[in-house]
């Protein structure tokens, strides 16, 4: 055999890489939904930190009022608060308005519930002396007239 006739053994050739196809441009049905999906995602947020804003001024100026309101807001809440746990909302306004109340207005009403019932009873003595003493004039007119 002669060199020439001989032929060099195959070797594998590398294969040149063939170009990646691109990628299939989205369909715009897609990208509309997607880009919507985003948009209402973005305007759920914005609307949830709007509201959580508004309900924590709501809550601090609930609390302000509450706090410098005075006993008139204090019965109306003590009522509500009873109402709600399902007591005597009569008995909740009286307990919210006297909590309401400063220390003065509460000592003052202390010292007239405890002076009370003495009173009651001077104002009995008193009503039972001028009954005595209307009945004494009557008889004295009807013995001389």
């Amino acid at each position: 055999m002669s060199t020439a006739t001989q032929e060099a053994p195959a070797v594998p050739q590398a294969r040149e890489p063939r170009p990646a196809t691109p990628p299939a441009p989205p369909d715009p049905m897609s990208q509309l939904r997607d880009a919507g999906e985003r948009l209402l995602a973005a305007l759920v947020d914005r609307l949830a930190a709007l509201a959580c804003d508004q309900v924590d001024r709501l809550a601090d100026s609930l609390e302000r009022m509450a706090a410098d309101g005075g006993p008139g807001l204090g019965a109306a809440l003590g009522a509500g608060k009873a109402l709600a746990r399902g007591d005597n909302p009569v008995w909740g306004a009286i307990k919210g308005g006297f909590a309401a109340l400063g220390t003065a207005a509460k000592v003052l009403i202390g010292v007239v519930v405890a002076l009370a019932p003495v009173l009651l009873l001077v104002a009995l003595v008193v009503a039972i002396v001028a009954a005595l003493v209307w009945a004494v004039v009557a008889a004295v007119r009807a013995a001389t007239g």
